[in-house]
């Protein structure tokens, strides 16, 4: 049988977690082109969380959160180290009762799973967990010690690993710099390499580039790109006592990184009719480090000097800026587009380490068989041109 040559734009987690999950098919001859390294930019500055129950992911898509974690673990379990994986536990604050709603259904689904979940109301025992926490003004907070977080650039790269050893092929530090499209169907691409290849089907997985990249194809991507401010905190003391859990507010997260404590305003928080929140920028110009805005510091502080006041005298230690991929509707735009053979995997927003396993597994059938799912049918690109 002939095979499908797919070409994969960006090596990070998008990109590589696709190109692994063709390679399970003996069809399909792959090719990953990242102008970097795999697993950085916006995939390095990825705080990899995946809870088992926040409001991150809806719970309807619940199966999706499972599948990343569980992906996750198996990697962990083959290599230990190759998910990077920090086992300090979750909990997400309930600071009403629709969000209180949400987390108890997630504990549900999370304890039906096999995993461990409670939702506290003793705020004594709240304290327990997160000392340094304010309990006023709260109505509970579910706790699980299941999970964690994930290294989203040593994920990236075990997923080339495999992709590699399956037949694949990982081209770093190559540039795509034409997608060569002929009767609206695309043909193929050129690199910065001079060279020209020729495919069946290019995949976009760039993220806050896909903008720009889908220029080349002659598709207005729409999305845009949302202030993924981050701030490392050193606490006072200049080390925590206790194992500092993922801590969810719906205004922002925080989980340890070392003896400091990585600090970020949600994603789903951000205002994108706000010029201060979102934009279409180039993500090329960003600095490795710094850039953050003022608002979004003084925003932070706040938040900690109201719900988490025995850390907001930390020392900053460091920053730094990236810009997550959302469409208008904040969920993932996946599949087909107006230009034949071109697809996309982008608009992961804040969740491209929750998402990316089941998304990569459903667009890898379609690519492969031609079998949709709901899941790629609700995050379908034509569902934007109906919006």
């Amino acid at each position: 049988m002939e095979k499908k040559r797919i070409g994969i734009i960006g090596g990070g987690i998008s990109g590589t977690c696709l190109g692994y999950h063709l390679s399970l098919y003996d069809q399909a001859e792959v090719t990953v082109f990242e102008k970097n390294t795999v697993g950085g930019a916006s995939t390095a500055k990825s705080a990899g969380t995946v809870c088992l129950f926040d409001d991150s992911l809806k719970n309807r898509y619940w199966d999706v959160r499972l599948y990343g974690f569980e992906s996750y673990l198996k990697m962990e379990a083959e290599e230990k180290g190759s998910a990077g994986f920090d086992k300090t536990g979750t909990l997400v604050v309930a600071t009403n009762e629709e969000v209180e709603k949400v987390i108890q259904t997630g504990i549900a689904l999370a304890k039906a799973a096999g995993y461990t979940g409670e939702y506290i109301t003793d705020k004594d025992r709240i304290k327990e967990i997160l000392p340094d926490i304010s309990t006023e003004n709260i109505l509970g907070a579910g706790y699980t010690q299941d999970d964690g977080y994930f290294d989203g650039t040593m994920i990236s790269n075990t997923y080339a690993k495999k992709l590699q050893a399956n037949g694949g092929v990982v081209k770093t530090g190559v540039e795509v710099t034409e997608i060569k499209v002929e009767d609206n169907k695309v043909k193929g691409l050129k690199t910065s390499e001079g060279i020209e290849y020729t495919f069946d089907v290019v995949v976009d997985c760039t993220g806050p580039w896909s903008k720009f990249t889908g220029e080349m194809a002659g598709v207005d991507v729409p999305i845009w790109h949302t202030k993924a401010e981050a701030f490392f905190l050193c606490p006072p003391g200049k080390k925590l006592d206790y194992t500092f859990p993922v801590l969810k507010y719906p205004e922002f997260y925080a989980l340890r990184a070392g003896n400091n404590i990585f600090i970020c305003k949600s994603h789903l928080s951000m205002d994108l009719n706000n010029p201060m929140h979102a934009g279409q920028w180039d993500p090329d110009k960003l600095p490795a480090t710094g850039g953050t805005d003022e608002y979004f510091i003084d925003f932070l502080l706040d938040q900690l000097e109201a719900k988490v006041p025995g850390i907001v005298d930390s020392g900053l230690v460091s920053s730094w800026l990236s810009y997550r991929a959302e469409p208008k509707d904040f969920w993932p735009i996946l599949g087909e587009t107006p230009v034949e053979g071109y697809l996309l995997a982008t608009g992961y927003g804040g969740n491209g380490v929750i998402e990316a396993p089941a998304a990569s597994r459903d667009l890898a059938k379609l690519i492969m068989v031609g079998e949709s799912t709901p899941l790629l049918e609700n995050w379908a690109f034509k569902r934007l041109l109906e919006q």
